[in-house]
């Protein structure tokens, strides 16, 4: 679906009386790094380093799922499109997933590439239509926002909001940290008149899949794995060398079949019985939709938004860019996200070009700038932790949205 037009956004501006629209990726930003909120949004300058994929990646994955889902290419399609888009990507564009180790470079690329080529041959179709895409208005404290749904479908009367991520799976405290955009998308359509008890929140990860193992001892339930694509075959080989041995297999075939799975990453080189141990479907991962998760984020999105707009005033009367600075500890916290997914080099972000002055400073001496780097999760997604808050609940049920229509034409 087309985003909304200028006009649209300027109707949305007047009907709630406010100067301007927030979205969740210029809250992130500033969470991430207020000095990267400087350059993007206060002085508005161009990003001086265009070379990161992972942005253009996820661009080229969210638009070959929403092309399927609305009819645009067929199921078997969905692998030549992502395919087209990794050649122009990576190939010819010569992007980078680690722009200061090019072995480490290929490695990532050739995981990342199998893991996607994997999942868009075999996703796992969603039992109910799929829209995607599909905008709505939240309102946070008089704040107002405009966000775009990647994925959501309507089962009976529960409402699912999916965000597609080609992140590494997030998992516990990081789950948390990391769902602050389903958290307010569900906000909106709870405003909208949706009961919370009938909206559900959940990621689906790409790169992994979810295996549903057949257990030995008759009547046990099955076990649950999450596997990153790429491994299936290595990841599966001890259980199903268990399975092999217990249907009779000789020795030789075993280690025959083994040698299949593995160089085939796909279980389908197995005899059918014992195909039939396993479920394989695509990785979701559900975040409970409760009033403390989502009181706490209502209370961390309207302290950010506090917080920026008190830094953009004094900076519109003094001019000093030092009260956007970043602390000395996040950017050595966060050293892999801005020597590799940033936008600005040390050229513009000031505040990381101080950091490697003193790790250059530092190499010799060691000391307080060891362990830097060490935040290598490959991840396009990185949030400082907020801080904790006593929070009361703060929804506008009555709000009323630009045009929620699509919410009608779910079934």
């Amino acid at each position: 679906m087309a985003r909304l037009t200028t006009e649209q956004l300027e109707n949305i501006k007047q009907k709630y009386n406010v100067n301007r629209i927030w979205s969740w990726s210029r809250i992130n930003i500033f969470m991430t790094s207020p000095y990267e909120y400087y350059l993007k949004y206060v002085i508005k300058a161009k990003e001086d380093r265009t070379d990161c994929c992972y942005t253009t990646l996820g661009t080229i994955c969210h638009d070959t799922l929403d092309n399927y889902y609305e009819n645009k290419i067929p199921y078997e399609k969905m692998i030549d499109n992502f395919e087209d888009g990794w050649l122009t990507a990576i190939e010819i564009a010569d992007l980078k997933f680690d722009r200061n180790d090019e072995t480490k470079n290929s490695n990532i690329a050739r995981k990342y590439k199998t893991d996607l080529q994997h999942f868009f041959k075999n996703h796992t179709k969603y039992k109910y239509p799929l829209s995607v895409e599909k905008p709505v208005v939240i309102n946070v404290d008089n704040n107002i926002f405009v966000g775009y749904i990647d994925a959501i479908y309507k089962d009976d009367d529960v409402y699912h909001i999916i965000d597609f991520k080609t992140s590494t799976q997030y998992t516990g405290k990081n789950l948390t940290e990391h769902s602050g955009q389903l958290v307010l998308y569900a906000l909106g359509l709870h405003q909208a008149g949706i009961p919370l008890d009938k909206i559900h929140i959940k990621f689906n990860f790409l790169k992994y899949v979810t295996v549903q193992l057949q257990q030995k001892k008759k009547d046990s339930p099955p076990k649950y794995r999450d596997i990153e694509r790429s491994q299936l075959g290595e990841k599966l080989k001890a259980n199903v060398t268990m399975w092999l041995k217990d249907a009779g297999y000789a020795p030789e075939d075993i280690n025959n079949y083994i040698s299949d799975l593995i160089i085939a990453n796909d279980i389908s080189v197995l005899p059918k019985e014992i195909q039939d141990k396993y479920v394989i479907q695509d990785c979701h991962t559900d975040i409970p939709l409760t009033e403390e998760l989502i009181n706490y984020w209502i209370e961390t999105i309207k302290s950010t938004i506090t917080d920026i707009e008190l830094r953009e005033k004094d900076y519109e009367e003094v001019g000093n860019d030092n009260m956007f600075f970043d602390t000395e500890e996040s950017v050595k916290s966060q050293s892999y996200y801005f020597a590799t997914l940033c936008g600005y080099s040390g050229n513009l972000h000031k505040p990381y070009q101080r950091y490697l002055n003193k790790l250059d400073e530092a190499k010799n001496g060691g000391g307080v700038f060891s362990g830097v780097g060490n935040n290598t999760d490959n991840n396009e997604d990185f949030v400082k932790n907020g801080n904790d808050v006593k929070i009361v609940c703060a929804t506008d049920k009555n709000i009323d949205n630009i045009d929620l229509s699509w919410l009608d034409n779910l079934s």
